[in-house]
C-alpha cells in the first residue's frame, strides 16, 4: 500500500513574470514545483534539453532536479511549491529525474484555470488548500497512469519495506534539531542498530545519516523562503549547530549559500 504517500503544501501563488526577471542560472531545490502559465514565452533547461512552458499546459519539476529558467515576454505564472512525501525510492529514481510536461487532461487543466482565478482573487483558505492538493494528486495520477503492472507491483513491494522504519522517519521529521543517533532510531523500530541501518538503506536508498542531513537541508531551505529568521537561528533550529557548518552543508546540497538562496536565487 502507498498510504504514507502525501503532499505537504509550502507555497502557492499567481505572479506576473516580466523580462528580465526569471532569467536564472541553474537552481536546485529539495521541494517540488508545479507550474502553469497563461501565455507562451517562458522556458526551462535541464541537462542540455529545452522545455518550453506552453500556455495552459501543466508541468512538474521534481525535487533535486537542477534547471535554469528564461523568459522572452510577460506571462502570468501559477506556481505551487510542495513536498511529495513517502514515494518509494525506486519510483523516484526511475520516474522523477527530469522536468515533466503532463499529458493533456482537459478536466484537470480546467480545474487549474479555476484555481488561477481564485488565487488572483487572493482566496486563501482551507478549502483552497484542499483543492490544490486534489489537483496535485490528480496530476500525479495522470503522469503515472502509463506505468506497467510489473512496475506498479515492484513499487508496492518496495513501499512495504518502509513500514518497519516508519517510527524512525516520523521521529526524524519531528526532532531535526536534536541529536539523532542510529541507536535511538533503531530502538524506536525495535531493531539492532546494524539491522536498522541495513533496512533503512534498502527502503530509502541512503543511510540514516545521509537522510537526516537531507531533511535538515530541506527544512532550512523552507525556513529561508518562508520566515524572517536569521541564518544563525535557522541553522540551530535545523540541527546544524553553527552557521559555518550549516553554510558548508547547505551549499553542498543546493549549490548556493543560504544567504544567496534567500536573496532570490531560488525563484518561483
Amino acid at each position: 500500500m502507498l498510504d504514507h504517500v502525501h503532499i505537504r503544501l509550502l507555497a502557492y501563488h499567481v505572479v506576473r513574470l516580466e523580462p528580465p526577471f526569471w532569467r536564472f542560472p541553474t537552481r536546485y531545490s529539495s521541494f517540488w514545483r508545479f507550474y502553469c502559465n497563461d501565455a507562451d514565452g517562458a522556458w526551462i533547461e535541464h541537462a542540455g534539453q529545452h522545455y518550453t512552458l506552453e500556455q495552459g499546459r501543466l508541468y512538474f519539476i521534481p525535487a533535486k532536479v537542477p534547471f535554469s529558467t528564461n523568459l522572452l515576454q510577460s506571462v502570468g505564472h501559477l506556481y505551487v511549491h510542495f513536498d511529495m512525501l513517502g514515494l518509494p525510492y525506486q519510483m523516484q529514481q526511475e520516474n522523477f529525474t527530469n522536468p515533466i510536461c503532463l499529458p493533456a487532461g482537459p478536466a484537470l487543466e480546467e480545474a487549474v484555470c479555476s484555481l488561477r482565478t481564485e488565487l488572483e482573487q487572493q482566496k486563501l483558505d482551507l478549502f483552497l488548500q484542499l483543492r490544490i492538493k486534489a489537483i496535485l494528486y490528480e496530476a500525479l495520477l495522470l503522469y503515472l497512469q502509463n506505468l506497467t503492472d510489473e512496475q506498479i507491483q515492484r513499487y508496492l513491494l518496495q513501499s512495504e519495506t518502509i513500514e518497519p522504519i516508519l517510527p524512525a522517519l516520523q521521529y526524524i521529521e519531528a526532532h531535526l534539531e536534536d541529536t539523532l543517533s542510529n541507536a535511538i532510531l533503531a530502538q524506536l523500530c525495535h531493531m539492532t542498530p546494524d539491522y536498522f541501518i541495513r533496512c533503512f538503506r534498502l527502503s530509502m536508498g541512503r543511510t540514516p545519516v545521509q537522510y537526516i542531513q537531507e531533511q535538515r537541508v530541506k527544512q532550512a531551505e523552507q525556513q529561508l523562503l518562508m520566515t524572517n529568521q536569521s541564518i544563525e537561528q535557522i541553522a540551530t533550529a535545523s540541527g546544524f549547530g553553527s552557521r559555518y557548518y550549516f553554510t558548508r552543508i547547505f551549499t553542498r546540497h543546493i549549490g548556493v549559500s543560504p544567504a544567496a538562496y534567500r536573496k532570490g536565487l531560488c525563484g518561483v
